[in-house]
């Protein structure tokens, strides 16, 4: 019997002397996932399932569990592990606009250089990620969300008062049967000259060209959802050519391949870049507003591709005031 949980502080106290990403121990944020993969099994267990009690009402509830892990020893212990061992954040690196425009012209060079479909899917799967990402002020798992059957049908509709390209998000919720599309415009091409729906539209030809008028957007050869760090290294590789063919444009104390990720750069840099030229703060909350519907759970109503763009028609002038401004 272990009613306080000293097992797994010791386990954590083990752990963090294994070398770390940055230092030559573990930090907390690492080790404290052995607290967390204690507790799921523990919850799950006959003892813990027993032991769960939970006090509360429909929206707010609280839960009394004999979890050795939600003791008041444990609890001690965590918070003296923060306080001695810290906490080291490092965040991702922001890209400025001026990389984004070499990072696009050295992709277009590639571009020109390949002659086979396979090798501009590549390419284009890059540049169109990249500008996605950019310009939508996406998390870097939210872009592999876009989905192609809507992208292609979107492409062909373009809204011919405003000169944009249509990015469908594909959601699906638990207990819900049918998809649902989030969409979000982008401005054709920015005011700075970033070529957004160019590199959309390259994407989707090369797509059918190689067969595929379906599925995930960024795929690999057998349809399915690229590997996100598979598309973070070939970042990082075009990153690490723009670096070292122009001198000055990126910091010397930058690396790519520690400071750079595609769960944060782009977002970070969109967002600082849209404020420094002028993009107020309610169009940054608006070009993201569809992560609250992805937060809904399900409680707005499936609707159809047509009634989706409907629905944000008269909202578009607001919507790619963010875009625009890159």
């Amino acid at each position: 019997m272990d009613p306080f949980g000293f097992g797994v502080a010791i386990g954590m106290i083990v752990k963090s002397l294994e070398p770390g990403r940055y230092a030559n121990y573990q930090q907390f944020e690492s080790v404290r996932k052995l607290r967390a993969g204690y507790s799921n099994i523990f919850m799950t267990s006959p003892e813990g399932a027993m032991s769960l009690r939970t006090v509360g009402g429909d929206r707010v509830k609280y839960s009394l569990t004999s979890s050795p892990t939600q003791s008041l020893f444990f609890e001690r212990f965590s918070q003296g592990c923060v306080w001695r061992m810290s906490q080291e954040v490092r965040q991702d690196w922001a890209i400025p606009l001026p990389v984004m425009h070499a990072l696009m012209e050295s992709l277009e060079a590639d571009w020109s250089s390949r002659n086979t479909p396979r090798e501009q899917e590549q390419i284009a799967t890059i540049a169109a990620y990249a500008l996605i990402a950019f310009c939508g002020s996406f998390r870097g798992n939210e872009v592999f969300l876009v989905d192609l059957y809507g992208l292609r049908e979107y492409l062909r509709s373009s809204d011919v008062a405003h000169d944009c390209v249509i990015v469908p998000l594909l959601g699906r919720f638990k207990g819900e049967m049918g998809d649902r599309y989030h969409l979000t415009p982008l401005a054709s091409t920015t005011s700075s000259g970033l070529p957004v729906k160019k590199w959309i539209q390259r994407l989707v030809q090369t797509k059918e060209t190689l067969g595929r008028v379906r599925g995930p957007a960024f795929s690999d050869e057998r349809g399915n959802i690229l590997c996100p760090r598979t598309l973070e290294m070939a970042l990082m590789d075009k990153l690490q050519t723009v670096k070292d063919a122009s001198p000055g444009l990126v910091p010397l104390d930058v690396d790519m391949y520690e400071d750079f990720g595609i769960s944060r750069s782009f977002r970070r840099s969109a967002t600082s870049t849209a404020r420094t030229r002028g993009v107020e703060d309610k169009h940054v909350d608006l070009i993201n507003r569809w992560r609250s519907f992805e937060n809904a759970r399900g409680r707005r109503p499936i609707l159809s591709m047509h009634d989706h763009y409907s629905d944000i028609a008269i909202l578009l002038p607001e919507l790619l005031k963010f875009s625009l401004a890159l």
